[in-house]
């Protein structure tokens, strides 16, 4: 386990361990939650998902009779643990905690899926966005990101990057950056499991884009070197590194990010108490704090009806990036 996430489980054990603050009015209003309230988590434990959303139902919980919990249901993109939760009732007692990949991403990658991602599910709370970063083998002998374009563009064929799967951020990131590169020959190689990052830095792959807590370990060792970020600014964490964008001259902002979610007929009530809990969890110190450990920034709050859309404008844009990446609905 690398040192930030025994950082960001560090300070989940110290939240659990604080004081209970009590009830607030709305709570009592409600009576919610009775019982266990189930949070899922659509992918593995361990991962960034998982751990910001730890520590975001922990604080939660911990205002409210310790009955807020996280179940991790991983499997099909996400698809698997969503479906879960489009299929519980509509009461407030099971919660998504989800990237965007299954509401944003997955609808054009996959013919069909096990849910219904514009009906089944309604937003309650936007709460992280991760924007990428480029990282290299240092073997290839590049400093800069102008370099790394050059050294593409004169081993085009034999240059490849990883990523997580087809229809993966980190695929679409990878094949939106060599088209707008001007290098659609360089290959993706796919991987089922995490042997992407050892493998890059031993050299049998060029380039990978992906979150900072997956290859921070890596570049903090001298292993990996960082050259871009995918956000239109610098992030107050790597200052040092520019934007894809701004260094290329093209548009180019592959910005995922995380959100809650309830079965379609949840209470209203309901849902706008646990935006607000959502809300308040964080922006606690533990939280903040985890977020930059793990390469996260804040998103700023909305209301429900206002996530609604930007869910739709969400899945307009990954709609463009998954057909500039060329990907086949299967």
């Amino acid at each position: 386990m690398d040192k930030q996430r025994r950082h960001v489980l560090k300070l989940l054990s110290g939240a659990c361990a604080a004081a209970a603050i009590p009830w607030g009015k709305s709570a009592h209003a409600l009576n919610y939650p009775q019982g266990p309230v189930n949070v899922i988590v659509p992918y593995g434990a361990g991962g960034s998902t998982d751990l910001i959303g730890r520590l975001l139902v922990s604080d939660i919980s911990q205002r409210h009779g310790g009955k807020f919990y996280v179940e991790n249901r991983p499997g099909a993109a996400g698809n698997i643990g969503v479906r879960h939760v489009a299929n519980s009732p509509a009461d407030g007692t099971t919660l998504l905690y989800s990237t965007a990949t299954p509401f944003a991403i997955n609808p054009h990658v996959y013919k069909t899926l096990p849910f219904d991602p514009d009906n089944d599910l309604v937003p309650v709370a936007r709460t992280v966005q991760l924007p990428l970063v480029l990282v290299v083998n240092k073997e290839i002998g590049v400093a800069t990101f102008d370099e790394f374009v050059a050294y593409l563009k004169a081993n085009e064929e034999t240059s490849s990057f990883s990523s997580y799967g087809v229809g993966t951020s980190s695929h679409i990131a990878g094949a939106n950056f060599v088209q707008k590169a001007g290098v659609p020959k360089v290959l993706h190689v796919p991987y089922k499991d995490m042997r992407a990052m050892p493998d890059l830095a031993a050299g049998r792959n060029t380039f990978h884009i992906d979150a900072w807590s997956t290859v921070a370990p890596l570049v903090e060792s001298g292993k990996l070197l960082a050259l871009a970020v995918s956000s239109k600014e610098r992030l107050p964490w790597a200052e040092s590194l520019p934007p894809i964008a701004e260094v290329l001259g093209q548009d180019f902002e592959i910005v995922t990010w995380h959100a809650v979610f309830a079965p379609r007929g949840t209470p209203p009530e309901i849902i706008q108490f646990l935006n607000e809990e959502f809300r308040l969890a964080g922006q606690t110190d533990a939280a903040r704090q985890a977020l930059r450990d793990q390469g996260f920034l804040e998103y700023p709050p909305l209301p429900p009806a206002e996530i609604a859309e930007f869910l739709a404008q969400e899945k307009l844009r990954w709609k463009g990036y998954v057909e500039t990446a060329g990907i086949q609905p299967m």
